[in-house]
């Protein structure tokens, strides 16, 4: 037993780690630059293919065409500012640029905005950084990753895109120092993606979504150094994992929105205090094996608190706080759901544990 109880520590203990960023390597440094100016009816695809890698393409306007750059090295970046300068697609089903297989290279102060569809997608192993980016009002996804690609995104915006902001895929996606807003996620994670948000800013309908076996994202106020502000205030769900998917907010202070554990899914506290939940008053649910973990944050001196609302659990979740972490409302236990609260935690006045097989006792 006791052997067991050490696994599941080590487990838990491995879980709060941060997503550190790996680092990618250096683009190529381009041997020429070109210049492609859309406002005079220049093609960003016909300088891809005209000429050799590496190659840096400077452009101009809004180029309205479908783009792909595959197996080339080419960065692209724009002269004047994200909202002058970009991609527009002119196929609906086909994102605004693609860039796919071998390619290392770096995307710099443009706009991939209002597509019918999804503005820039980086697939099929492609490592990219991409820096002071806008990504609005697309009619789908605004940064898409997948196949393995690799993506470094800094200092770009993220606002209104229909489906989701990001969406990542079997693939690994990094933003450092960027806003999200809107009514559809921040940052979607499927197919063992591994996905963070680092010194960023949430806003709007919802925050984060783990979805699907191994996938996990976290909002991360902790592990980077940079002077952009940090925080998750959004109206609905805050962070949602499910179908076996791990969301975490890990070291995000004070932040609003409603967790949701779902079908095996995981959400942890780490250092993260909710202040409110969702905007109508739903608790917080975990639901079909699903658990949510209430851990303060042992990275920093001293360690941070984590603090968690009303929850409500059902068929067989679970829902646990661990050392100096703190109740404020009610846990609720139905359909063989259970709680375990370690006895350091603080329960607010008034705080409770109803229902749960083991009364929250651990």
């Amino acid at each position: 037993m006791f052997r067991s109880m050490g696994l599941v520590c080590l487990l838990l203990g491995v879980a709060a780690q941060a997503a550190e960023i790996p680092s990618m390597p250096s683009a190529p440094r381009p041997a020429m630059a070109v210049i492609v100016n859309c406002n005079n009816g220049q093609s960003i695809q016909a300088a891809v293919d005209a000429n050799p890698a590496p190659v840096e393409i400077q452009i101009t306007g809004i180029c309205v065409e479908n783009v792909l750059i595959r197996d080339k090295d080419v960065s692209l970046r724009g002269t004047q500012k994200p909202s002058l300068d970009g991609i527009r697609s002119v196929v609906p089903s086909m994102p605004a640029l693609t860039v796919r297989g071998s390619v290392i290279a770096e995307i710099n102060d443009l706009s991939f905005s209002n597509s019918a569809g999804t503005g820039l997608a980086i697939r099929g192993g492609a490592n990219m950084t991409v820096v002071n980016c806008l990504f609005e009002n697309n009619g789908t996804i605004g940064l898409r990753v997948d196949s393995g690609a690799f993506v470094l995104a800094e200092d770009s915006t993220f606002t209104g895109n229909a489906n989701s902001n990001t969406n990542t895929a079997d693939a690994q996606f990094f933003c450092v120092a960027c806003d999200f807003s809107g009514d559809s996620p921040a940052a979607v994670s499927t197919r063992g993606a591994i996905v963070s948000l680092n010194d960023s800013v949430v806003t709007g309908s919802l925050g984060i979504i783990a979805d699907e076996v191994g996938a996990f994202v976290d909002f991360d106020c902790a592990s980077s150094d940079t002077p952009h502000p940090c925080s998750m205030n959004v109206t609905g769900p805050a962070a949602i994992g499910t179908f076996s998917g791990t969301a975490r907010l890990f070291g995000a202070g004070n932040f609003t929105g409603q967790l949701i554990a779902d079908d095996r899914g995981t959400v942890r506290l780490d250092g993260s205090v909710q202040r409110v939940g969702s905007s109508d008053g739903q608790p917080n649910f975990v639901d079909a094996l699903g658990e949510i973990i209430v851990s303060p944050l042992f990275d920093v001196s001293p360690p941070a608190q984590s603090l968690i609302l009303d929850t409500e659990a059902a068929h067989f979740a679970r829902v646990l706080l661990l050392n100096d972490s703190v109740l404020k409302g009610s846990i609720q236990c139905s359909g063989a759901a259970d709680a375990f609260l370690d006895p350091t935690v603080i329960r607010f006045p008034g705080s409770s544990v109803t229902g749960c097989e083991h009364g929250g006792v651990r």
